[in-house]
């Protein structure tokens, strides 16, 4: 991708920014309490496997046909049809307790999920350029943030005198909240801008996006290291459930710790890709990621998993920021949606895999000596997985080169003089 074939820069609005608030607010109260609610109604190990399985197939490797239709189509319709459906499923969830419909209604929400997420992140790239797209994508997914860090403020504020076990009427509020502002996400969408569709009536080859051999391996080297991170997913909610018995209020405070930390490392995060380059952010957002399931392994209270999850959310911010700012770098502006797919589609495949292989070898071969030891096991396999691939990232290409902005401002102060 080239700095002279782009157009100017949208100016991003107040649209654009609620739109980001509002869905980060319902897409964070998902991400932390859907798992914990699963097994609050009873399913076993194995099936959050599967569970966790299905939502990576569903979530990530259904964007690829999304994001298809968004490169021919547009992003704001698409943005507001999953927006709207989702918050439709996570409303009919406050009134269903039996697993196997709780767990297809999460399966429903992920594919909801797998709508926008292409949508969103193409949409970024209208409101960047070569020279500032680490900047800006940072600047609009840290104020985003702040959606994350209100729903578990609330969250905390709703169920801090919280008496008893962690059961599903726990649950019903926070489902109730996720669901209206899915709903308003969608209704602000509407009024975003968004720079028109070039290829409305082009057929999109994704074997193009594939011979791109830049963008191949980024994608193999993200597939490897999610079989690894996702190992560990079907293990964490044991963890917080079954060994802490941790209760709604203490997963509220330690994911507003998460939430803050990435709000503040994507902010700065963003601008530092713009000096230094896109490629060691990526490998410092994989390979800190390590640090997760060793702290959950030797946790004894929330305090150790909120300091996990501070760490965490170093990397997650680090990752949301450099991410889709490196893809974006690669791709043709035509087909931003369809990089950005077939990336997370790829992703959804190890996911898939690595969420079947920790679940399957946990229960199978590793709790010999008990099911809270066979967890700690395949958390420590997960760990060590994850940073021996995240430092294969080293290998990507870079696609941002730091001299290119001097000499565009260089040859832009002599033509000005």
């Amino acid at each position: 991708m080239s700095e002279e074939s782009e157009d100017p820069a949208l100016i991003p609005s107040r649209a654009l920014y609620g739109t980001g608030v509002t869905g980060m607010f319902s897409d964070s109260l998902v991400r932390k309490y859907l798992s914990f609610l699963a097994v609050s109604v009873g399913i076993s190990v194995t099936q959050m496997s599967y569970l966790r399985a299905a939502e990576g197939v569903s979530g990530h490797m259904l964007q690829l046909y999304w994001g298809q239709l968004v490169d021919r189509k547009g992003k704001r319709v698409f943005i507001a049809l999953g927006r709207f459906l989702n918050g439709a499923i996570l409303g009919t969830l406050i009134f269903v307790q039996a697993p196997a419909w709780v767990m297809a209604l999460i399966i429903g929400s992920a594919i909801c999920g797998s709508i926008v997420r292409p949508a969103w992140s193409s949409l970024l790239g209208d409101y960047t350029t070569y020279f500032t797209r680490g900047t800006v994508i940072g600047k609009i997914n840290a104020l985003s943030q702040i959606g994350s860090i209100a729903a578990m403020f609330i969250a905390f504020i709703m169920s801090f005198n919280q008496v008893g076990q962690t059961t599903y009427e726990s649950f019903k509020l926070i489902l109730a909240l996720s669901s209206g502002m899915s709903i308003a996400s969608g209704l602000m969408s509407l009024f975003i801008r968004e720079k028109p569709s070039n290829r409305e009536n082009m057929d999109l080859d994704l074997w193009t996006v594939l011979r791109d051999t830049r963008f191949r391996r980024y994608l193999l080297t993200n597939l490897l290291y999610g079989t690894g991170l996702a190992f560990a997913w079907p293990l964490f909610p044991f963890v917080i459930v079954d060994r802490l018995s941790l209760k709604i209020w203490h997963i509220a405070a330690y994911s507003f710790f998460s939430a803050a930390t990435s709000m503040f490392t994507q902010r700065y995060v963003g601008s530092l890709m713009d000096k230094i380059g896109r490629r060691p952010i990526v490998v410092f957002s994989r390979t800190i990621l390590t640090l997760g399931p060793i702290i959950y392994i030797v946790a004894t209270n929330w305090t150790h998993i909120a300091a996990a999850e501070i760490l965490l959310g170093l990397g997650m911010g680090a990752w949301m920021s450099s991410g889709p700012t490196y893809i974006i770098d690669l791709a043709p502006v035509e087909m931003r949606a369809t990089y950005l797919a077939a990336n997370t589609a790829a992703f959804g495949l190890s996911s898939f895999i690595g969420n079947l292989l920790g679940g399957y070898i946990t229960y199978n071969f590793l709790i010999t000596g008990g099911i809270l030891q066979g967890i700690n096991s395949g958390l420590m396999i997960s760990a060590i997985l994850r940073f021996t691939t995240g430092l294969l990232f080293f290998f990507i290409h870079e696609t941002f080169q730091p001299h290119a902005q001097a000499k565009f401002k260089q040859e832009y102060c002599e033509s000005a003089g």
